[in-house]
């Protein structure tokens, strides 16, 4: 089982997604376990989201895990002690594939 810390003293640059489009800019915050004035003070004025749009994201302290392979959100879940609609929640997709990065 690997778990990452993201650096706090890092921003990230983000690249909107399909299913991102969709999110109001409180929900795309909340993903990422972010705050608003931090998200605003570095992507001025931004109200809606665009696929292609690129945004900077403050570094947070969210743990994540790296999907291996034959692992589903079931057996994640079970590995974190949460259950697996909650990581589909957190994580705004239904799917999920090896190499990605998913949110606890």
């Amino acid at each position: 089982m690997k778990i990452y810390i993201s650096p706090s003293n890092k921003i990230w640059f983000y690249s909107v997604k399909k299913n991102d489009e969709n999110l109001k800019i409180k929900d795309f915050i909340n993903k990422f376990n972010i705050s608003e004035d931090d998200f605003f003070s570095l992507n001025n004025n931004i109200e809606s989201l665009y696929v292609g749009d690129v945004i900077l994201i403050p570094a947070s302290q969210q743990y994540f895990h790296i999907v291996g392979p034959l692992e589903s959100y079931e057996s994640i879940a079970n590995l974190f002690n949460c259950t697996k609609e909650k990581l589909m929640e957190i994580n705004k997709t239904k799917n999920i594939f090896i190499g990605q990065k998913i949110y606890i």
